[in-house]
């Protein structure tokens, strides 16, 4: 956390607006949220904590753009805090792509910010203040900015203004007059290339590559952390699955199998079990494709081809996943994810499970 936030907690003199400005990437997003953490939560109250990792503290409060068309639903809000637990770096393109709108004039409108009106002048429910994350207040309509504007010159007491946006030159200059500015910089090679061998376990020569091409920006590195790893699920998937099916034709292909099973056995539990549950993931598109060609067009998450590498004939797997053995197929990778969970020897269930599902194909 920034110093200047740890000595505002420190002499207990938090300004009641505060806008947390940097590039895409830079973290002050997070920052916010445990700036928030640190004035609501005391260490040691574990229910006080545990509401606010799942972002239902009652004194915690989240605005943020919308599609006008979908303001009014209901599970909007678990959208966002699902949000902000899978991509807390994320971008606004990110949120767009993530609530799935086509409408990408998203913005901060009246009605939330009437709304936002009504709680301030609750009183808090479990700790002294109540504080407003506002994400991107740079996607405040003028009307929205102007109601903003006087909530922020007459503020109610304990209640604590947190902005978190990107380009002060999209901000009503008078917002920015009423409020204290803390300014975030990307962050540094080093910084990044720490966070990817820390966090993620990334190995170095590869934190290295990422880090060079993430230029400072965290959200783009865990993006081209995420699209190694897929890359890396597609590649080992395609290599496994063409040797399934030749197993029969000539003993070579089951020593194949044999060497993937001990390949996978050297890798992370956590790599192990996304591996099945991306083999979950394939054979449920492939079942989804064989029964709905007729609506393809209107399926959109087997829109696409899910497999490209190597000209995988993706048509033609398809043709052995259906009605009397995808069920089968999900229990015998349920079973194998249960039993690595479990330090069950991953080679012998992964060579079992391989068996099995090559027999499944035959049904």
């Amino acid at each position: 956390m920034k110093s200047e936030i740890i000595h505002l907690l420190k002499i207990n003199k938090i300004p009641h607006a505060i806008l947390f400005l940097g590039p895409e990437g830079c973290g002050n997003l997070i920052t916010a949220i445990n700036f928030s953490k640190n004035i609501l939560c005391k260490e040691d109250d574990h229910s006080c904590l545990l509401k606010f990792k799942n972002f239902q503290h009652p004194d915690l409060h989240f605005i943020f753009p919308l599609p006008k068309k979908i303001m009014i639903k209901k599970n909007i809000f678990n959208k966002w805090s699902i949000f902000l637990k899978k991509q807390p770096y994320g971008c606004f393109s990110d949120w767009i792509k993530w609530i799935k709108s086509n409408d990408k004039q998203c913005f901060i409108y009246k009605e939330q910010i009437e709304n936002l009106l009504k709680k301030i002048t609750y009183k808090s429910y479990e700790s002294d203040y109540k504080i407003i994350i506002l994400w991107m207040p740079e996607k405040l309509t003028l009307y929205s900015s102007n109601k903003l504007l006087k909530i922020l010159e007459f503020p109610t007491k304990k209640t604590i203004f947190l902005l978190v946006g990107e380009n002060e030159n999209n901000i009503l200059p008078t917002i920015l007059s009423r409020i204290f500015l803390l300014r975030f910089n990307k962050f540094s090679f080093k910084e990044i290339k720490k966070f990817l061998e820390k966090k993620l376990k990334i190995d170095t020569i590869q934190s290295k590559q990422i880090a060079l091409k993430a230029e400072g920006n965290l959200n783009k590195a865990l993006k081209l952390v995420n699209n190694l790893q897929e890359n890396y699920l597609e590649i080992n998937f395609i290599s496994w699955i063409r040797n399934l099916f030749f197993i029969k034709q000539n003993t070579i292909f089951l020593e194949k199998i044999i060497l993937f099973s001990n390949k996978i056995n050297i890798c992370k539990k956590e790599t192990q079990i996304k591996f099945l549950f991306y083999l979950i993931e394939i054979f449920r598109k492939a079942f989804l494709q064989k029964y709905n060609n007729f609506i393809i067009k209107d399926r959109k998450d087997i829109k696409e081809i899910p497999l490209t590498y190597k000209k995988f004939n993706w048509k033609n797997f398809c043709l052995f996943i259906h009605k009397k053995n995808i069920e089968q197929i999900n229990i015998e990778i349920n079973k194998a994810i249960y039993e690595i969970e479990n330090n069950a020897v991953v080679e012998i269930v992964f060579l079992d499970l391989s068996l099995k599902i090559n027999e499944l194909f035959k049904i």
